[in-house]
């Protein structure tokens, strides 16, 4: 018969206490919600949107703005621009612009607009009235819906509250252009984070071109 002594009985009982944390421990691990869990399952799992409050710019100035080509053609009915005044990186990391859109006939349309890199939207915050020269919030034309610039600036208004996902190119996709070859790099603002270097960037591949007259 072997008898054993309180210091065995301490040691043997050690692993079983040990056991019985781990399981206690694992058990904790798989509560649903738990904060925890998700950022080991997700350790790139990113902060809740906060979007800065937003101000209108003064309205552009056609002979300042940088013109822009479009889907890659310079032969396009609609010619495109960016006032370079009204860019601008928020805190929240949104990129904001104003974009002029003409045609050969004359329509016009004019608005300011947001940019999320990383989840690849936009929104557009307000369109100007040609009449006035005032900004009219939260209702603008979205360009990227229709070819016509004419039938656009007639019908193509529509609540611009949410974020809405950019296109993947087209001849009047501008949101897209401007995602893919000056203002984003991937999921991240373009550039060194400062407005002037995406405005620098937009200036190089104008190549001396002007918008205004």
């Amino acid at each position: 018969m072997t008898v054993m002594t309180t210091r065995g009985a301490q040691r043997a009982l050690v692993p079983l206490a040990l056991a019985a944390a781990l399981a206690l421990t694992a058990c904790g691990h798989n509560r649903t919600g738990d904060l925890e869990d998700k950022l080991l399952m997700d350790p790139f799992n990113d902060k809740p949107f906060v979007e800065d409050a937003v101000t209108f710019p003064a309205p552009p100035v056609d002979r300042d703005a940088i013109p822009f080509d479009v889907g890659g053609r310079t032969d396009s009915p609609l010619r495109f621009a960016i006032d370079p005044k009204s860019v601008s990186i928020g805190k929240d990391n949104v990129v904001r612009y104003t974009v002029l859109i003409t045609s050969k006939t004359g329509a016009r349309n004019v608005n300011y607009e947001g940019l999320r890199c990383d989840t690849g939207e936009r929104r557009i915050y307000a369109t100007l009235r040609n009449d006035t020269n005032q900004w009219i919030g939260n209702r603008a034309v979205d360009m990227n819906e229709s070819a016509n610039a004419e039938t656009a600036s007639l019908n193509a208004y529509k609540a611009a509250g949410d974020w809405q996902r950019v296109g993947n190119g087209g001849p009047t996709d501008y949101a897209s252009t401007l995602m893919r070859s000056y203002f984003c790099d991937v999921r991240s603002v373009a550039g060194d984070g400062r407005a002037s270097t995406l405005v620098r960037a937009l200036r190089s591949d104008s190549a001396g071109r002007t918008f205004g007259p």
